[in-house]
């Protein structure tokens, strides 16, 4: 049956917004059916389902709705975007387009042959499964996503492990230097092996939909895929086919040299680092030296010092971004900071929340 769709403009703009998959150029290229979005009936609502090789979104929204039609998702989502949040848009499905309206606005659209698109994955036999808050869901996806490796030439570090472990659901991203380990408590079992790698391209996509969703969300796998599903949406993604190595073996004993320092002081403080670093130098590398006087902060002649706790003394220098970003991971009102051995990585911990463990390799500093 022909796509007619009543709806509200601000509703499917938000809608239409999380919708969007990763795609490269090259795949959109060779089959462009993968920008398209497809709208489908279901009974006093409507689904906006988009498909990727990556994995498929399906979002609900109420509308008044007949049968399904498929559009282009980004010359739609831009349309519906710029009419009154509160208007009532109007699509109806033609031979070789789709017509858009509202109020005294109309505007025509191509459709896609339904028959080009790629066919809805279907997760198969659940071998793991667990329901969490959204919120402790979306910290499971978020938090460690700043960890995740870009080189796609090691990409069974190119995404966020999940992992059961004991009583707790643990995600970890690492790249070799960076490392983030978010722990949650769950009372069944999702996966028990390193096997559920979620792509870094599909974590943003889950962790962009649950930044919307309240309630509880399920979390399932099976041996090739893994779904969130939540009151309004639902997402099946592909996993990396790898095994993730043993990170444990990265992260030492905590050692007696520690800070306790402000975060919002130490994001201030690397803030102004950020502003004056020199544009033509990379990595900027910053050095941090503590004592029974504080914190001290250097790199490139400029010099901080923030109040502290600390326990022995320390010296050590790592990447000022990757830092920052770590410190934007933690939650409470302090950071902790460990020198372990010389050599291994220096942990980073909140005070306040044991669920949160990160870490960054030191470098050598500059000579200055």
């Amino acid at each position: 049956m022909p796509g007619r769709i009543k709806a509200q403009s601000g509703a499917m703009a938000a809608a239409l917004g999380l919708a969007s998959l990763p795609a490269d150029a090259w795949q959109s290229q060779r089959n462009p059916a993968l920008e398209a979005v497809r709208l489908v009936a279901d009974g006093d609502g409507l689904f906006i389902i988009s498909t990727s090789f990556q994995g498929a979104i399906r979002i609900r929204i109420d509308a008044e709705a007949e049968g399904e039609l498929a559009v282009p998702l980004t010359v739609l989502t831009t349309l519906v975007r710029h009419f009154p949040a509160d208007a009532k848009i109007a699509i109806v499905a033609e031979d070789q387009a789709a017509m858009v309206t509202a109020a005294n606005s109309s505007f025509k659209v191509p459709i896609s042959p339904l028959a080009a698109l790629r066919e809805l994955p279907v997760l198969g036999t659940e071998t793991g499964r667990v329901e969490l808050d959204a919120r402790i869901a979306r910290d499971l996806f978020a938090r460690p996503a700043f960890a995740a490796d870009d080189d796609m030439s090691r990409a069974y570090l190119s995404g966020i492990l999940l992992h059961s472990v004991g009583e707790n659901l643990i995600a970890v991203a690492t790249d070799g230097v960076r490392l983030c380990r978010i722990s949650a408590p769950a009372t069944t079992t999702l996966s028990d092996d390193r096997t559920l790698i979620i792509p870094k391209g599909m974590v943003r996509i889950i962790s962009r939909l649950l930044g919307n969703a309240s309630g509880n969300v399920t979390l399932r796998r099976s041996e090739r895929l893994f779904a969130i599903e939540g009151a309004d949406f639902a997402v099946v993604s592909t996993r990396i086919d790898a095994t993730y190595p043993a990170y444990e073996r990265s992260i030492p004993s905590a050692g007696p040299n520690v800070i306790t320092t402000s975060r919002a002081e130490m994001r201030d403080a690397l803030a102004r680092f950020a502003a004056v670093a020199n544009p033509q130098t990379r990595p900027h590398i910053l050095s941090l030296r503590w004592d029974g006087r504080g914190l001290y902060l250097r790199a490139d002649g400029s010099e901080d010092r923030l109040p502290a706790a600390t326990e022995g003394e320390a010296v050590l220098a790592v990447r000022t971004r990757f830092l920052a970003e770590t410190i934007d991971a933690v939650r409470g009102n302090s950071v902790r900071i460990h020198a372990t051995e010389p050599g291994r990585i220096v942990l980073i911990t909140d005070p306040e929340d044991e669920s949160f463990l990160a870490g960054l390799m030191p470098i050598r500093p500059r000579s200055s």
